[in-house]
């Protein structure tokens, strides 16, 4: 399966089709208790980087210790949307400040259309460069992820307290009007720019102001997709590398596509244009749900076909780090990747989703949690080396990718307290894509399971 050898058509659509089924099962469950916020787009980095792994083949920078680090860099780009998933309907109305239900104002629907779309190009930044950088054949030095990551926070910052103010006036006035009204009301001196800086991009603070959370969010979003362009420009331009640069491009396009379209289910659900028509969401479609569904599965066929088109390159090892002595970094590496990205991805999950149960149900729950990752991990070790070296990250792979699956999915529907057991809302249309998603996977990973003679 992996990239030495010329695929048919066939097998390449199979893979996309299987790239969105299992991205939208994971952009579903990161909306879901046990892997929302940072957390979740770390463990979507993860396992889709799991199944890229099996597909693409073995790649020397995408051993365990790279591998669990570009997921994790998914960490650093998460921004706020929970205020403009409505826009696109061309109206911002008041959800946060209590009793404030009644404030709102009319917009272009564009403009909400493109502020979900920046929020999606900003969705996976440093990601999406660094799951380029492990299918080039430029070595990165650690210099070079410094300039990115430089570069990231420079365009982050500046844009926050320059122009992404402009861009948000310019396109959008009615966020600034309804936030305006709102530090009038509430007493507080001041133009949106300046309290905005005195409070910079502090959204709890901005929460407590009528249109505050949505005009903080609107700055975060755009500033999220300028801050990504600053992460690729210095990619192709500073550590002149044209496939990482490339790539990240196209991921952080992808993302800007899928959750742009994805959002008119918002559109429909809420009424259309001006949320003026008739409202539709029931027991079988839950717009947000869809929603998160949908993002990823665009995403998802868009990026493995971005990748399955990449032309082959040289499979040439990192040099960042190459210096550290060999027993350090080997133990860096089991903590990195088995215990900070394999453990954290199996026992967070079950920790949140009991947390609301009683000490008792939530301790054993954790104990358990624990007690079976470590066999697991001990398991895998034995048979692999601690850096996985003996069987390499495309063995690994082929038999994480199905526990992961499994055990998100079976999590998802039947393990947590009461009240977030998915079974009880089986028959809606994301939870059906959820268990077509999961249970396409799982076939693909029993096959090379077998393949793999573990």
């Amino acid at each position: 399966m992996g990239n030495t050898t010329k695929r048919p058509l066939w097998q390449k659509i199979l893979m996309i089709l299987l790239g969105g089924l299992l991205l939208g099962f994971l952009w579903r469950l990161r909306g879901s208790r046990g892997w929302g916020s940072e957390a979740g787009v770390f463990n979507v980095g993860f396992v889709y980087l799991l199944f890229i792994t099996t597909v693409m083949g073995e790649r020397k920078k995408l051993d365990l210790g790279w591998l669990s680090l570009t997921a994790m860099s998914f960490i650093l780009t998460v921004p706020s949307w929970g205020t403009m998933v409505n826009q696109i309907t061309g109206v911002i109305r008041e959800s946060e400040v209590e009793g404030a239900e009644h404030f709102f104002r009319y917009i272009s629907p564009v403009s909400g259309a493109f502020m979900m779309c920046c929020v999606g190009l900003g969705m996976a930044g440093i990601y999406a460069v660094l799951l380029g950088r492990a299918f080039s054949s430029h070595q990165w030095k650690v210099k070079d992820f410094l300039f990115v990551i430089g570069a990231f926070l420079v365009f982050d910052t500046v844009s926050k307290a320059s122009f992404s103010h402009w861009i948000v006036g310019l396109l959008q006035p009615g966020a600034v009007e309804l936030f305006e009204e709102g530090l009038e009301i509430a007493g507080e001196e001041g133009s949106v720019y300046q309290v905005y800086m005195q409070h910079f991009a502090d959204i709890s603070w901005g929460k407590k102001i009528i249109g505050g959370r949505n005009y903080f969010s609107e700055i975060q979003a755009v500033s999220s997709a300028i801050r990504a362009l600053g992460a690729i420009l210095a990619t192709r331009f500073i550590v002149k590398d044209k496939v990482a640069a490339k790539v990240g491009a196209l991921v952080c396009g992808a993302f800007g596509i899928s959750i742009t379209v994805s959002n008119l289910f918002f559109f429909f659900a809420n009424g259309g244009y001006r949320q003026l028509g008739a409202q539709y969401e029931g027991d079988f479609l839950y717009a947000w749900s869809c929603w998160e569904y949908f993002t990823g599965f665009i995403a998802g066929v868009i990026i493995t076909a971005v990748l399955l088109s990449l032309k082959k390159s040289e499979d040439v090892p990192e040099i960042a780090f190459s210096r550290l002595p060999e027993k350090p970094k080997k133990i860096l590496v089991f903590l990195a990747g088995f215990i900070g990205t394999v453990g954290v991805n199996l026992v967070r999950p079950v920790a949140r989703r009991f947390e609301d149960s009683s000490d008792t149900v939530y301790i054993i729950a954790i104990v358990v949690a624990v007690i079976l990752t470590a066999i697991l991990i001990g398991l895998l070790t034995k048979k692999a080396g601690i850096n996985a070296e003996k069987k390499g990250m495309e063995w690994l792979s082929r038999i994480l990718l199905p526990v992961f699956v499994g055990f998100m999915f079976l999590s998802y529907f039947f393990v947590a307290s009461a009240e977030h057991r998915a079974i009880v809302e089986v028959f809606t249309l994301h939870n059906i894509l959820v268990i077509i998603s999961a249970v396409s996977v799982l076939a693909y990973s029993l096959v090379l399971l077998k393949k793999s003679k573990v």
